[in-house]
């Protein structure tokens, strides 16, 4: 009974720790909730990321599905609060957990999950499943509810969604964060959801087995020169396109010096240690990716040369 009571108490702790889901309004008919800027764990929920919807006259289109069906049906209940409507569409920016994982509330709701062709291709070949399979053995408990859902909509290069008066112009991009990276844009209400390319003084996350920082530095550029006024991301406030500034910096940063490094023949410990007092310490989650970026940066520019 002593035992049982203690971990009723662990519980108690933890669930009075987890971060409070709050629906907040960005614009007329556009809603987030923000995700607290940290790893996934059993004390945050793996509520470690934002995830959108925009209100049209024939229902909610979202953007981004949150780490577990728990999390995204909780976002669905607070949407319904606004105005109960069907979900309509769900756009998957890439395909990692905590943009991805959620998207079966979606799917039994009755809405079309969109995502890049990449993302469709790692569901089919099975590789999808084993690394659900580890996040569950690394994760715990957290990942128990997770099933896979694939895409129904594919977009291969360029897709319009017309939706209850609201236009979605889709693009998916060459390997950037991911190789299954997609940009949303509303041409009318000049936003674009940008996923994980852009950060605002957080660094971005460049250890993806299909991540090009390269091809990010040039999709990065073309964001640069589009018409929008607020960019929705990943894992930020609403951004300017400053953003993109802040984002091209470090990972032009990283690409400058660590070539200049290899060039003087040193070894990627060095290059770790040389780069280990830079401008970018003091900037939310250095310490969970910037060596994981040094590294995939220095292998990376391994197999340009």
């Amino acid at each position: 009974m002593r035992h049982l009571k203690i971990l009723l108490i662990m519980f108690a702790v933890v669930f009075a720790m987890a971060p409070e889901m709050k629906l907040r309004r960005v614009q007329k008919d556009i809603y987030m909730v923000r995700g607290v800027d940290a790893l996934p764990s059993l004390e945050n929920r793996g509520f470690m990321s934002n995830a959108f919807a925009v209100l049209t006259t024939e229902g909610w289109v979202v953007v981004d599905a949150l780490s577990t069906p728990e999390l995204s049906k909780e976002f669905v209940d607070n949407l319904m609060r606004v105005k109960k409507a069907p979900i309509k569409y769900a756009i998957m920016t890439h395909y990692h957990p905590d943009h991805w994982y959620g998207a079966k509330t979606y799917k039994e709701l009755g809405a079309k999950i969109v995502a890049h062709k990449k993302l469709l291709e790692f569901y089919n070949s099975g590789d999808a499943q084993m690394a659900l399979q580890a996040s569950k053995q690394r994760f715990g408990e957290l990942f128990k509810s997770v099933v896979l859902v694939p895409p129904d909509v594919v977009v291969e290069e360029k897709l319009s969604l017309q939706v209850g008066g609201k236009r979605f112009e889709i693009t998916a991009l060459s390997p950037a964060h991911t190789d299954n990276d997609l940009l949303i844009y509303m041409p009318k209400e000049k936003v674009l959801f940008v996923g994980d390319l852009v950060m605002q003084n957080r660094i971005p996350f460049m250890g993806d087995r299909g991540a090009s920082s390269k091809g990010l530095l040039e999709n990065l550029r073309k964001i640069k020169q589009m018409d929008a006024k607020i960019l929705l991301g990943g894992h930020n406030e609403p951004m300017g396109m400053s953003a993109v500034d802040f984002t091209v910096g470090y990972v032009q940063f990283l690409r400058d010096n660590i070539k200049r490094l290899k060039t003087q023949g040193k070894s990627i410990d060095e290059i770790r240690e040389a780069l280990k007092n830079n401008p970018y310490t003091k900037y939310v989650m250095y310490d969970a990716f910037h060596n994981t970026n040094v590294f995939r940066v220095d292998s990376e520019l391994d197999m340009e040369e």
